[in-house]
């Protein structure tokens, strides 16, 4: 799976609602960017496959540049909580794959 493409339209519609000086927009992709990046972690982590999880750290971590660069702080926030789930999931598998090595 390629790096955040889903989301990263929304990025170029609020820099063309930023140039346009359009700041209803603005706030409107914003918002649309956040529910992208974090329902789209969230269905991944969900599925709780290695290959996902992995993909939903890319993702955080575009959402995380991503917030920073257009300054979404509720993003940073959506996305800590997001790792800690990620963190939890590979937390209860280790040990079965501990088991299974054995």
């Amino acid at each position: 799976m390629g790096t955040a493409q889903p989301c990263s339209k929304w990025e170029k519609l609020i820099e063309l609602a930023e140039k346009e000086g359009n700041k209803e927009k603005v706030l409107e992709f914003k918002e649309k960017l956040v529910e992208c990046i974090v329902y789209t972690a969230q269905e991944l982590i969900a599925r709780g496959r290695s290959v996902d999880l992995d993909y939903a750290e890319e993702l955080l971590k575009y959402g995380e540049d991503v917030g920073k660069r257009l300054g979404i702080g509720e993003l940073d926030f959506h996305v800590n909580l997001l790792r800690n789930r990620i963190s939890e999931k590979r937390e209860r598998r280790r040990p079965k794959e501990v088991e299974s090595k054995q």
